[in-house]
């Protein structure tokens, strides 16, 4: 799939010397990024390891899907990625292996998710994040549920469902799908729950109840193609899932935002939770009626905000409605599965309120106007604090960060996207960027460039403000990834407030291309940089 605006140009190796670069601290190293690894059945123990399916990767092309039929692999949504049965995933990999295609290869892991009546649109939950009377657009809106089979004849989202061709789930089967939906856009009918967006049109992925990476991959991937404006996951995976990175980038890429429950796991020692941690995925923890973070409620430092997850109203399908006394289609439920809604329903409701702005620039008008709820400033327990609808809607719009997602090599050098990125600069007259990097969220940009042969030249970051320190590095074009350290050929770290630069030749006949990266280093926490870059040839000797 292309990102919106499309890719062209292929990634072509590099030679180059380094003339200029900083002694650099051992700390100061680019964070981790998203890596792709190989691991087959037997490689690890425990729950991993005995998934009944595995997820493998590879370059696509003909000779790849042809492998693919022979092994019975199934495809997905993300190009040349499949699901196949444990038992041949390690001849499939091998075979893939054997013709030089093999990327990735992993255990298709299976989800955790942990699961109210309330007609007053401005009550608990609904009423904590939005302001009485403040009224919201016509329900134009789209919100993306990737969630067991959302019940349509319930009369609070009766009208108002679509289900996607295709999915698993074909019926009712569970009631998690129907929360989620009710919580982000039950209608205000005088029945039951009104949702954040009342009436907001609901794409529902649908799947089993037992979700699978795979399944959440395809989920994001076909939500993305519908272009919604946000996507619930309620869902999380206790160990990542290199495919449904890949899905994320995708969906950021063509406009659409992930928003994921951060999980339910804080007296378990609050692991981390994906999708909830990935890049450009808006997780959200939960908060109680007094506005004290929840007792279960994951605190890591993937959090980006808060909103209710206690008690929180939610429809039932009423075949389902046998826990609570009455059947009556509606319930009360707890855990950031309700959270994470209650904020897709407020990012649909921004971004229609508010259609100049991109789905990064809803994320920022989230985290930058939530109610602080604890410690100045963020915090693990609940980021930036509690979705505050109205301060969304009226603040200054923030600027859009260019060129994401570029969080690593892969979405840059046609790997994940279709093409490889155009270079941002080819050796002629100077390029200035400002962009912005996250230590939460965005902690790395990755810059194609292409360099002319017999070429001398500059890369300068310059923070936007003293407490700023972005850090500054270049790597040759053969690299593959960020680990690949030994592509490294230029790197500067000078410290908070200070400009950086580097100095790189390319001695060759030929162009080549390399890629400039800024990155926030590892003891720089929860802050996020604005930066310039400035490209820019000097005289070649």
């Amino acid at each position: 799939m292309t990102r919106t605006g499309g890719r062209r140009t292929a990634a072509l190796a590099a030679a180059v010397v380094a003339a200029v670069f900083a002694a650099v601290p051992a700390d100061a190293a680019i964070p981790a990024a998203p890596e792709p690894t190989v691991t087959l059945p037997g490689d690890v123990t425990g729950a991993a390891n005995a998934s009944r399916t595995w997820i493998v990767g590879a370059r696509p092309g003909a000779g790849t899907a042809a492998i693919a039929r022979r092994h019975g692999a199934t495809a997905l949504g993300v190009d040349g990625a499949y699901v196949i049965a444990r038992d041949r995933a390690r001849t499939f990999a091998q075979a893939l292996r054997r013709t030089g295609v093999l990327t990735h290869a992993e255990p298709d892991v299976a989800a955790t998710r942990t699961s109210a009546w309330d007609s007053d649109p401005f009550g608990w939950a609904r009423g904590a994040v939005v302001a009485p009377g403040l009224a919201p657009p016509p329900p134009t809106g789209r919100i993306g549920v990737v969630d067991t089979f959302v019940d349509a004849s319930h009369p609070d989202l009766a009208g108002q469902v679509v289900h996607l061709p295709g999915s698993p789930g074909t019926v009712v089967v569970h009631p998690h799908g129907t929360m989620v939906a009710s919580a982000a856009a039950g209608a205000f009918n005088g029945f039951g729950v009104t949702g954040v967006y009342p009436g907001a049109q609901i794409v529902n992925y649908a799947v089993t109840p037992d979700l699978r990476c795979s399944d959440s991959v395809n989920g994001i991937v076909a939500l993305a193609r519908e272009r919604v404006a946000v996507i619930v996951t309620s869902y999380g995976f206790t160990r990542p899932c290199y495919a449904e990175y890949q899905a994320i980038a995708v969906a950021y890429g063509v406009g659409s935002l992930v928003v994921a429950a951060a999980g339910n796991e804080f007296q378990q020692g609050n692991p981390v939770s994906w999708p909830a941690a990935w890049p450009h995925v808006v997780s959200v923890a939960s908060t109680g009626p007094g506005g004290a973070s929840s007792f279960f409620s994951s605190a890591n430092a993937s959090i980006d905000v808060a909103a209710p997850g206690e008690s929180v109203p939610l429809a039932i399908p009423l075949a389902l409605d046998v826990q609570d006394g009455a059947q009556d289609g509606v319930t009360v439920g707890t855990g950031t599965s309700f959270s994470a809604p209650i904020v897709a329903g407020a990012v649909a409701w921004l971004r229609t309120a508010r259609p100049e702005i991109t789905n990064g620039q809803a994320a920022d008008l989230l985290r930058r106007t939530a109610i602080d709820l604890g410690p100045e400033g963020w915090d693990r327990n609940n980021g930036y604090g509690l979705v505050n609808m109205q301060g969304a809607l009226t603040a200054a719009v923030p600027p859009i960060d260019p060129l994401e997602p570029n969080d690593s090599i892969a979405e840059v050098d046609g790997t994940i996207f279709e093409g490889a990125d155009p270079p941002i600069w080819s050796g002629r007259g100077r390029r200035v960027l400002r962009a912005e990097v996250d230590s939460v969220e965005d902690p790395i940009d990755v810059y194609r460039v292409r360099i002319p042969a017999r070429t001398r030249w500059q890369a300068v970051l310059r923070p936007r403000s003293r407490r700023g320190d972005p850090d500054l590095e270049v790597y040759r074009g053969a690299a593959k990834s960020l680990s690949q350290a030994r592509h490294s050929v230029a790197r500067s770290v000078r410290g908070r407030g200070r400009t950086d630069a580097v100095t790189v030749v390319n001695r060759r006949r030929s162009a080549r291309t390399m890629y400039v990266i800024v990155y926030v280093p590892r003891d720089e926490r929860y802050h996020a940089t604005g930066y310039s870059l400035r490209l820019l040839r000097r005289a070649y000797r």
